[in-house]
């Protein structure tokens, strides 16, 4: 019930703030109330109603100290999401080839029936035709304000070599959802995001791990915790920089993604696992979009971004001797540049440490080794995959299995699970020797 008191209040405010770029399109179309022409014209104010802090909208407007031209161009924005035909007077005259104005700027839809606002709309909406306002606005536009580094807002479809005031402008969905619901959404892996949401049901007693990976772990959950204390209150900030940048390696299925997943389940960070395959591209500058892409999206959300198979694009260097080889190497620097600026924890895993180039790997704080499990940690890892839930036949012995197979955790879940249907097949809940050790065979010949 809180929540959807919330969300109602919180639309009040936004219906308010609607009704002032309501007022103000009647204005810049000649429309306007007395009240909203003596407010513009004899005081020069451009700003939306006063606001109370309390709810999703007004919190991000004041606590961002968001001024009203900025607040008016969230609120174009915003409207195109949420109160599309707000823009109706605005189609109206651009259907209207006697009375078209191109101040208005804008783009109709293919079916004419929706005006979706253009850098040049913002512009016509927010300023009194002056040229010196007219340039607070494009600075805002074309200069990497926060806006847009923040993936709050983007144009689309945008062409070289002409000014972005010409493209259409929206807000992304991420913050739509965050400014109404106070939920950011998570987006989905995409061509221009492939990135996976990574989550466990697992919690760190079902996983086994080394001292060392324990100790290595933990250094990374110490800056977690106390980064912003390192940072700031003992004022490191310019000498250390933001962020934490680790190594993950080591066979396959020791562990390295299942504790990745459980650093962010135990500081609730979203873990997004990042698919470099996809992000490659043979194309020139698509790598290094697909890349701006990713960490746009991810900036200032303190995500864990987990590089999977870091091997297939951090390989040891080539010799330039190709336009290829060139190329690659630029993406690599590129990629390089954007996890040192990154501000969240970033780790590289692989299973192929001695592929990846020395001089990469120095720029990361931390190389943690996901080694193959010794005996002990191998019966244990046996004894927390069958749980309390299954009967295992007389005559199993789990020490012994642990001894005479080196299995990683990854192998061990897989021959369970195995093992389980197959007798579940046999309508019986049993584990018998027999198929168990099938199970065994049958993992090992992957291999």
């Amino acid at each position: 019930m809180e929540t959807k008191n919330s969300i109602q209040l919180n639309s009040t405010y936004i219906e308010r703030e609607f009704f002032w770029l309501e007022n103000l399109i009647k204005y810049q179309l000649g429309k306007a109330d007395s009240e909203l022409i003596d407010r513009i014209e004899k005081k020069g104010e451009i700003q939306p109603p006063n606001l109370t802090a309390g709810t999703f909208y007004t919190d991000f407007i004041i606590e961002n100290n968001i001024n009203g031209i900025e607040r008016g161009i969230l609120l174009i924005t915003l409207a195109s999401y949420l109160k599309p035909k707000i823009f109706d007077p605005l189609l109206e005259l651009a259907l209207n080839e006697k009375l078209f104005d191109t101040r208005l700027g804008g783009i109709i839809s293919n079916n004419q029936n929706t005006f979706i606002p253009t850098g040049e709309t913002i512009i016509f909406l927010l300023t009194n035709d002056s040229i010196a306002e007219r340039l607070i606005i494009m600075d805002i536009l074309e200069n990497n304000h926060w806006f847009f580094d923040q993936q709050i807002l983007t144009f689309d479809n945008i062409l070289p070599n002409r000014p972005l005031s010409q493209f259409s402008i929206h807000m992304t969905k991420d913050y739509v959802n965050k400014l109404t619901t106070g939920i950011s959404n998570k987006p989905n892996f995409s061509l221009t995001f492939p990135a996976t949401l990574i989550t466990t049901n697992l919690d760190w007693e079902d996983i086994v791990l080394s001292d060392q990976v324990k100790d290595g772990l933990n250094e990374i959950e110490l800056w977690i915790r106390f980064e912003k204390k390192i940072l700031e209150e003992y004022g490191l900030g310019k000498k250390i920089k933001r962020g934490f940048k680790t190594v993950f390696y080591g066979p396959s299925g020791t562990g390295k993604t299942l504790a990745a997943s459980l650093l962010g389940k135990k500081y609730g960070l979203d873990v997004y696992r990042i698919d470099l395959s996809q992000l490659v591209s043979k194309y020139i500058g698509e790598t290094e979009k697909n890349l701006s892409n990713l960490f746009n999206q991810a900036a200032n959300k303190n995500w864990i971004l987990f590089f999977d198979e870091a091997e297939s694009l951090f390989s040891k260097r080539t010799n330039n001797s190709s336009s290829n080889d060139k190329y690659a190497n630029q993406q690599v620097g590129f990629l390089l540049q954007k996890i040192e600026e990154y501000s969240g924890v970033i780790i590289l895993a692989t299973n192929l440490k001695g592929n990846i180039d020395e001089a990469f790997l120095r720029r990361f704080q931390s190389m943690i080794y996901f080694e193959i499990p010794e005996v002990d940690q191998r019966y244990l890892l046996w004894m927390s995959a069958f749980g309390d839930k299954f009967v295992l036949e007389d005559g199993i012995d789990l020490k012994l299995i642990a001894k005479e197979y080196q299995l990683v955790g990854g192998q061990i879940i897989n021959i369970v699970k195995s093992a389980i249907l197959r007798e579940l097949g046999n309508n019986s809940e049993m584990i018998t020797e027999k198929i168990l050790i099938e199970s065994i065979k049958k993992e090992l010949k992957k291999n």
